[in-house]
């Protein structure tokens, strides 16, 4: 053999010998984090491209996919080498090494040299609103947490628990494990917890984030099926359906929408002895069963589930409390099929998430799917009231539409969502829709303390101004008011004396802009203004958020998540910046706003308003 024949000869025994060892190296699972485990039914979303290319696409563009992904350069919404940051008297420095971040941590008050170890960054939750970084503990594929999310729109770390709408304090949201007992059951497909002792556990997943057999079933059997050519030929020319895949798209109402409300529901387990099966195997439902395995859906206000209701409440006693209003309303986001499930329309069986949402639009092109991904997925009709006509044709025309909402048919007023889904739910650092289609009232304020859809539009006038319109409209009787509720604007006191959950919600709808329209903007500055000094981090957020919208205050600077002497100086800063610069130098402020006609505060009747505040502490578990 020639020696060029040798080198070759020994060159190609190289590669071999390293492509066997990278295979085997790369084939070995890390030890430190959750792992990818495929079972029997299930292929994971990469199987699905191939035929499947626009579904593929937007799967792929959605938020749905990027809900929990492995930690990687590339995904990390910032770049965190040597970000330093410092929480609850301890600091933490971020360092890149390699493709990877790891954290190390020291008590804030000990020297440099007092940094620990190295923990790597392994596993990511969200892409959209926060982001948030959970990492290895040595205990098996236990995950911890970085105690600090990156809010993504406003390129801004905070506390996790500034991202959430708690009482006040210093506190770990998350605890070691709590990502493997409790996230993994709604942020990746098919997980399995696999408890081993006491904090450990050997997680796995069948995909990290929601993948397409989340809401497909496994499909396996599928592509097994659909090798075949004559198969898939036949199952084209005759439009029928394919049963070896789910499709929410076929399903009647209710089943469709379970799909959505495997996860975006408040359920609970039937019983203890159901969640170790669901531990090791994971859940036994698939997308087209009529009910949920070994879980129901919580609704305060049925009677179903008897024994397992009392036993929940006996186990958690503040479990009704934390999710929903005191009518059975869902307080808090990401648990929408609640809402569907109390709506009328849902009873005519039809009505689903996919009434609304489309997973899968038509145009799949980049730019599409950019908009279409941060338009909630939300059908092009919807932003218009034509996903309401289809069921109500008779408000079709503008003059019936009028008649029906007393308002232009062009204005805001007469867009159904907006009386009849209103922003009466919490999460994300903001005030979200309510998915249970109700009637505004006056009665659902005084009795629950829940905002109605007429005064978060309508932010300066009273219940009673609302309450003769309803009367007057609609033969709504209206419920005994006080005083105040006669003379002062409902928005102005549920943000002074309501508790957290009411100041948020009227906070950040003074930013909203079809209520600025209706309500006016010149008197809503002091008011968000003295909100920046609130209580609660997230009612903070959503002031100084609406604070933005307003004119002179855009890129306004203020960091929510500092402490009470900063946000004492932050309100004075701002206060001045308004009375000097945009306050109307001719006056004219109304005295229902509870504002002097110079735009000074009513003294008294502020002073009055903070002393009835409702103190109780709010805890929303989202």
């Amino acid at each position: 053999m020639k020696p060029l024949g040798y080198l070759a000869l020994a060159w190609g025994v190289t590669l071999t010998a390293i492509s066997l060892l990278t295979g085997s190296w790369q084939s070995t699972p890390p030890k430190n984090r959750p792992i990818k485990q495929l079972t029997p039914e299930y292929t994971s979303s990469d199987s699905c491209q191939s035929c499947h290319p626009g579904n593929y696409a937007s799967w792929h563009a959605s938020f749905h996919r990027t809900m929990t992904q492995v930690a990687s350069i590339e995904n990390v919404a910032t770049n965190m080498d040597g970000l330093n940051l410092s929480f609850n008297g301890t600091d933490y420095r971020v360092e890149r090494k390699g493709p990877a971040y790891f954290v190390r941590s020291k008590p804030t008050e000990a020297p440099e040299e007092a940094f620990g170890p190295r923990v790597q960054i392994v596993l990511l939750t969200g892409s959209h609103n926060l982001q948030i970084f959970w990492t290895e503990t040595g205990e098996n594929r236990t995950l911890g947490q970085l105690p600090f999310a990156y809010v993504v729109a406003e390129k801004k770390w905070a506390p996790m628990e500034h991202t959430f709408l708690v009482p006040p304090g210093p506190g770990q949201v998350y605890q070691n494990g709590d990502w493997n007992v409790a996230c993994y059951n709604c942020h990746v497909t098919q997980g399995r917890q696999r408890f081993v002792a006491k904090d450990k556990y050997d997680s796995q997943v069948s995909d990290f984030g929601i993948s397409c057999e989340a809401c497909h079933s496994g499909g396996r059997e599928h592509i097994e099926k659909n090798r075949n050519p004559l198969r898939r030929f036949a199952l084209h020319w005759s439009e029928g359906e394919d049963k070896t895949i789910a499709n929410p798209g076929r399903m009647d109402g209710p089943t469709s929408s379970l799909v959505c409300g495997q996860c975006h529901s408040i359920w609970a387990f039937k019983n203890p002895a159901v969640e170790i099966p669901w531990s090791r195997g994971g859940a036994q439902y698939r997308p087209g069963d009529k009910e949920l395995d070994s879980r129901w859906v919580v609704q305060p206000t049925t009677t179903d589930h008897p024994e397992e209701r009392e036993a929940l409440l006996k186990s958690e006693p503040h479990f009704m409390n934390e999710r929903f209003w005191g009518d059975g309303m869902v307080r808090v986001t990401g648990r929408e099929l609640n809402g569907v499930l109390a709506s009328p329309c849902y009873q005519g069986k039809k009505f689903s998430c996919l009434s609304c949402h489309e997973m899968h639009p038509a145009q799949t092109d980049a730019a599409s799917l950019h908009d279409w991904a941060r338009s909630q997925q939300m059908k092009p009709e919807v932003t218009t009231n034509q996903s309401c006509l289809q069921c109500h044709p008779a408000l079709k025309t503008p003059t019936a539409l009028t008649a029906h909402t007393h308002h232009p048919a062009e204005s805001t007023g007469s867009t159904c969502y907006n009386c009849h889904m209103p922003h009466t739910t919490y999460g994300l650092l903001r005030a979200i829709r309510s998915h249970q289609i109700s009637n505004p009232s006056v009665r659902e304020s005084i009795e629950l303390g829940r905002p109605n859809a007429c005064n978060l539009c309508h932010l300066d006038q009273s219940l009673a101004w609302t309450a003769d319109r309803l009367t007057a409209w609609y033969g709504q009787k209206s419920p005994p008011l006080s005083a105040d509720d006669h003379t002062l604007s409902a928005g102005v006191q549920w943000l002074l004396k309501g508790d957290a959950e009411q100041r948020l919600l009227v906070a950040w709808s003074m930013g909203w802009a079809p209520a600025q329209k209706a309500s006016g903007r010149d008197w809503l500055y002091p008011f968000l203004a003295f909100e920046l000094n609130d209580p609660y981090a997230a009612v903070r957020f959503a002031s100084w958020k609406s604070l933005q919208s307003l004119p002179g205050f855009s890129g306004y600077d203020f960091d929510y998540t500092v402490g009470d002497q900063k946000q004492k100086e932050a309100v004075a800063l701002t206060y001045r910046k308004w009375w000097f610069e945009q306050r109307n130098q001719n006056g004219g402020y109304r005295p229902e706003t509870m504002l002097e006609r110079d735009g000074s505060f009513r003294q008294d009747l502020l002073d009055r308003m903070l002393q009835e505040r409702n103190h109780r502490k709010v805890y929303l578990a989202e």
